[in-house]
């Protein structure tokens, strides 16, 4: 079960991270323009996208906690003490937690109002992040059972 939940995250962040790799070098997917990317994406008020290192910069922050869940789960065997592992897997689910609970409140809506940025991010951006949370403290709590 701790694999599983290990490889779901590793996919939804490394396809998250993909994502932000294309926008790096101008896809406007999943909108037509950048203004409506922006919108979509960003949450305040801009007209462009972030530059590409910005977005490549973002790719490998959220495609390294991918990895982490597959060390977690014992899926991957790295010359990296367990409890580095271990601290990293804290890090990732507190990073996650802070960044989907953030989206609930005035403060976060305060910096990030536009839409419709800020309807996907309660529906769908900050919920993902709490889910992501959760299966990293699975991790944390049950291992891969080694």
């Amino acid at each position: 079960m701790m694999a599983g939940i290990a490889f779901a995250i590793f996919v939804v962040l490394t396809s998250i991270a993909a994502i932000h790799v294309a926008w790096g070098v101008g896809v406007r997917w999943p909108r037509r323009t950048e203004l409506d990317l922006v919108s979509t994406v960003v949450g305040y008020e801009r007209n462009r996208m972030p530059p590409p290192n910005q977005c490549y910069l973002a790719a490998l922050a959220i495609y390294i906690p991918g990895i982490i869940a597959l060390m977690l789960a014992g899926l991957i065997d790295v010359a990296i003490p367990a409890s580095f592992v271990m601290f990293a897997g804290i890090v990732a689910a507190l990073v996650f937690a802070g960044r989907g609970i953030a989206g609930y409140t005035s403060a976060w809506r305060a910096h990030f109002p536009r839409e419709p940025f800020a309807s996907l991010d309660r529906r769908y951006y900050s919920p993902l992040c709490l889910v992501l949370a959760a299966g990293f403290a699975l991790l944390l709590f049950h291992g891969s059972g080694n």
